[in-house]
């Protein structure tokens, strides 16, 4: 019987990442474009320890076993995270205007384009806010979880040929 780390491994970065949120949120640093490359370092960290994991703990295993574990992993801490993100932003639903913001901020800060077309894009983006949310987390976590499950099944113990 091989071991399935999966849940274990995704179910602690998501943990992670939930707790890190709450504490950037508090500490008014949510809006700060290295939380985000954090979040995904985390989940990459953890997809890769879960390779190697899987490799030492079930000798034998072939690059493509080990890989579909961490693609597992990748899962267990996307949907998790979908979940926490959904239940973060119902609590504090502050954090939709502050992303808003810090939007509406950067485009005009960047200067390309009208105070016009600013506002018609902030009101796009908030009657899509979900949509995009949930497409961000999953397309965000499922090409990192890609590459870190690939980079994980490439380092881990496998079958000798």
């Amino acid at each position: 019987m091989s071991n399935k780390n999966h849940i274990a491994y995704g179910v602690t970065a998501a943990l992670i990442q939930f707790v890190l949120s709450l504490v950037f949120y508090f500490t008014k640093l949510n809006q700060e474009r290295w939380t985000g490359f954090l979040s995904l370092a985390i989940l990459m960290i953890a997809v890769i320890l879960s390779c190697i994991n899987y490799g030492k703990t079930n000798p034998g295993q072939t690059f493509g076993n080990i890989f579909a574990n961490g693609f597992k992993t990748t899962a267990v801490i996307t949907v998790i995270g979908l979940v926490l993100t959904v239940i973060f932003i119902l609590i504090f639903p502050d954090i939709k205007e502050q992303g808003l913001e810090a939007a509406r901020a950067q485009m005009e800060a960047d200067g390309k384009m009208t105070a016009e077309q600013i506002d018609g894009i902030i009101e796009k983006t908030d009657k899509s806010f979900w949509v995009l949310t949930f497409s961000g987390v999953i397309i965000g976590s499922l090409i990192f979880g890609l590459v870190a499950s690939l980079i994980g099944a490439a380092v881990a113990p496998k079958a000798k040929k």
